[in-house]
């Protein structure tokens, strides 16, 4: 809304009738050219091939009335407006050949969405009427029907006139018809043959704004346009009373709307404001024209006047030129000389952008096409340091800091261009065009507003959807909230009906209570129970039996036939490593439970435990070693055997070391029954000897494979492996030793001990004895054996005397010692 406080004051009105102006600061005066093409009357243009008519504006795209295929007359629709658009018309009658995004008369280049028109060369118009009298309508319905014709600012901005139309507080209406730009000459030409018209639309804008008064503005650098407005206001009755017509000294900017508001009235238009904060409404006389054509005549926006200029077109001139043609069919028609024009500028030098695209179309704000030679308008030589002269600002009709801009421009210093009012620059090119350093200031204007309105766009955005966001959650808080009351209340209902038919009671309160006292009566006696508890030697065997179980399960899934055929030796290496893995774990899941239990049993169990590890150990590593190559395999043979070996001394000494704890252990150990303990130990060596013994035939069983076995077998070293077989036994003879040297020490540790080994059966322990020593002879033999195959090869390999003497002398020296350990026993 337009403050009071800032509208012109009628004092002000009154020095603004009395002819009196102001200046502006800054300015330049660049070189016309305007004789070009203000020499010669306008011209029609022609009827193109193709129309390319944008439909798209500013972002928005309206309500299409045609398809494709329809056939379109002059003048005729093609969009549905709303809000501050225009409608779009067809400037000439054809058949819509498409609509699709096509290149659009912009900086940009950007394509918009556009109405592709086929043109038939006929121009039929479509049926249009104006007002017979526009001074009996109401202002709304002319401002209605400059929306419906398309009507915008010819000026060059293109802003909407029916927005401008509706402003209230119109003090002062101002007719620009200036045009500073150099080269253009279109609104010149426009006064010169159509000033009666001109007037004419003057008064419909007069009538719809209702101005205190009005000004018809021109520079003086055009005579022949000021002599020809001046018969036409002396020859229409009372238009000289009603329009003040001042000529303003020739300077660029002066056309600019804030500089010539500025000239004709001394006031400043705030920053950021519209000059309809002053009560000030400005139209180009271009647009009074368009309005007159509209509001009397009918007829809508479709075609303008262009300037064709440059010393690269044969033909000069101004033109009337349809809305949507290509430019390439101005650029045929007025002979441009392809081998002499450098580029093509749309609009004047000094405000106009360049377009290397000639198949886009001319558009309602294309008020020039310039193409100049080398020699007309030289390259522009090339950009160097600010020298901090000043003249930018001295030019600047915004009284701006261009020195300033341009450092924050080039740093993208965002909040100090704000700081600095960059949105105030006109973008008119006065500091750049007297710039000694050759600086394009106002293009490093130009991309730091895009980068500014990017920017805010953005932030925009991000608060729009934060805003979004705390209203969701405000609301599924609201919701929340709302439930829980609504549940609050309906619980209260349903107690209250509860108690009124259960006489005050309330049954699932009540419920509830007994049910939460009974699960925590059921946890308090659970809880001593559990803590006083242990597990039976039931449990405990049956755990046992699981990992045990377990244990086996595991080893056969590592033995799979997929990983014996891997690389032996990896396999071997592996499933030692697994059958490791397996022991351990075994005892470690039998140990807690064992500790528990009885300790008759937990001793059977653990023998049991051990003699079915080395069982499966060997049947695991059967297949591996079988397959393997018979040099490695038999040292891994070797190797296994002295781990098992190993092992089994490594489990009697811990037995041995269980028998030497505290007296608590003394006593635990005494209360086992003497008579079984005994033949579990018996049972126990009798299973590991037997162990030993199916090793060894598993060795000699590995030398009796078919013949290529044999004569891998023969390959190796016969002295070598002799060396290797009687070593073995002597490491198997002396574990052997240990085991009965532990056995005896075992047997003379306390007097508890000897009284157990004497209440144990005589006749089953001889039975024992002669088992055992049955046992070991069976395995010295069996281990003598081993020697003859490695020795006896079918090829050319001898026997060795010395080797065959030493295996006897072992085997002899086994012999005795067996039987003396079955003696000890």
């Amino acid at each position: 809304m337009t403050q009071k406080s800032n509208l012109l004051s009628d004092k002000k009105l009154e020095q603004i009738a009395a002819g009196k102006m102001w200046d502006f600061h800054g300015g330049v005066h660049p070189e016309q050219n305007k004789l070009q093409s203000n020499q010669s009357a306008i011209t029609d243009a022609g009827i193109p091939e193709e129309l390319i008519i944008a439909v798209e504006q500013k972002g928005h795209i309206p309500q299409l009335l045609v398809e494709v295929g329809d056939t379109v007359l002059k003048g005729q629709p093609l969009t549905k407006v709303y809000g501050a658009l225009v409608v779009q018309h067809a400037s000439s009658s054809g058949v819509v050949k498409a609509i699709e995004p096509r290149t659009d008369c912009h900086p940009s280049g950007l394509p918009v969405l556009s109405v592709v028109i086929e043109t038939d060369g006929l121009d039929r118009p479509f049926p249009t009427q104006g007002f017979s009298d526009y001074r009996q309508e109401m202002p709304a319905t002319l401002i209605e029907a400059s929306q419906q014709a398309g009507i915008v600012g010819l000026g060059g901005a293109g802003f909407a006139t029916h927005l401008k139309l509706a402003h209230r507080e119109n003090r002062l209406l101002i007719i620009n018809a200036i045009e500073c730009e150099p080269y253009i000459t279109a609104d010149d030409r426009l006064i010169q043959e159509h000033a009666d018209e001109i007037i004419e639309g003057v008064n419909i804008l007069q009538h719809i704004l209702q101005p205190k008064l009005t000004i018809f503005a021109i520079e003086d650098n055009k005579p022949e346009a000021i002599e020809a407005f001046t018969k036409s206001l002396q020859s229409i009755p009372g238009a000289a009373d009603n329009i003040l017509l001042r000529v303003i000294p020739t300077r660029y900017p002066s056309g600019s709307a804030k500089q010539l508001i500025e000239v004709l009235t001394g006031e400043q238009t705030p920053i950021n404001k519209h000059s309809s904060e002053l009560g000030i409404s400005m139209f180009n006389v271009g647009t009074a024209f368009a309005v007159k054509e509209a509001i009397i005549n009918g007829k809508p926006l479709v075609s303008r006047i262009v300037t064709i200029t440059g010393d690269a077109f044969a033909r000069k001139g101004n033109a009337s030129v349809r809305i949507g043609t290509p430019i390439q069919h101005l650029l045929d028609t007025y002979w441009l000389n392809a081998l002499h024009h450098q580029q093509l500028i749309i609009g004047g030098p000094m405000m106009g952008f360049t377009v290397s695209d000639p198949s886009m179309p001319v558009t309602k704000t294309c008020n020039c096409i310039l193409a100049p030679t080398e020699k007309e308008l030289p390259q522009p030589e090339s950009e160097m340091n600010c020298i901090r002269c000043s003249e930018c600002a001295e030019a600047c009709p915004v009284e701006l800091l261009p020195q300033q801009l341009l450092w924050y421009s080039q740093s993208e210093d965002h909040k100090k261009l704000e700081e600095y009012d960059l949105s105030s620059c006109i973008e008119c090119g006065a500091c750049a065009f007297v710039c000694p350093s050759h600086i394009p200031l106002v293009e490093y204007y130009r991309v730091s507003k895009s980068q500014i309105k990017a920017a805010k766009f953005e932030a925009e955005k991000a608060a729009i959807a934060r805003k979004r966001h705390e209203d969701r959650e405000l609301r599924l808080e609201t919701e929340k909230q709302q439930r829980q009351l609504k549940h609050k209340l309906a619980a209260e209902k349903r107690k209250q009906q509860m108690q009124d038919k259960n006489g005050g009671e309330d049954l699932v309160a009540a419920a509830l209570a007994r049910a939460k006292a009974k699960k925590q009566a059921n946890s308090e006696a659970e809880a001593p129970a559990e803590s006083n508890s242990k597990p039976t030697a039931a449990n405990s065997q049956v755990a046992a039996a699981i990992a045990r179980a377990k244990a086996k399960k595991q080893g056969a899934t590592e033995s799979t036939p997929a990983e014996s055929e891997t690389d032996p030796k990896k396999a071997a290496v592996a499933a030692a490593i697994a059958r490791a893995k397996a022991k351990k774990q075994a005892a470690a899941e039998s140990a807690p439970a064992e500790a528990e239990t009885d300790p008759k049993k937990a001793a059977v169990a653990a023998a049991i435990a051990r003699a079915k590890a080395k069982k499966q150990a060997a049947a695991e590593s059967a297949p591996v070693d079988t397959e393997a190559d018979p040099k490695k395999a038999a040292v891994a043979a070797a190797v296994a055997r002295a781990k098992a070996k190993k092992q089994a001394a490594a489990e009697a000494k811990g037995q041995a070391a269980t028998s030497d704890t505290p007296d608590n252990d003394v006593k635990a150990e005494a209360e086992v029954d003497p008579k079984k303990a005994a033949i579990a130990a018996a049972v126990a060596r009798a299973k590991a000897k037997k162990q030993a013994a199916a090793e060894a035939n598993g060795q000699a069983a590995t030398s009796d494979t078919p013949d290529n076995d044999v004569k891998a077998e023969s390959e190796v070293d016969p002295k070598k492996a002799a060396i290797a077989a009687a070593v073995a036994r002597a490491k198997a003879k002396k574990q052997a030793a240990a085991e009965a040297k532990e056995q005896a020490v075992t047997s003379d540790a306390s007097e508890n001990d000897v009284k157990v080994e004497a209440e144990v059966d005589p006749k089953k322990a001889a039975v024992a004895a002669a088992v055992a020593r049955a046992k070991a002879k069976k395995q010295a033999a069996a281990e003598a054996k081993d020697q003859p195959p490695a020795s006896k090869s079918d090829d050319t390999t001898e026997n060795n005397p010395a080797d065959d003497k030493k295996a006897r002398i072992a085997a002899a020296i086994a012999k005795a010692k067996a039987k003396k350990q079955a003696e000890k026993d």
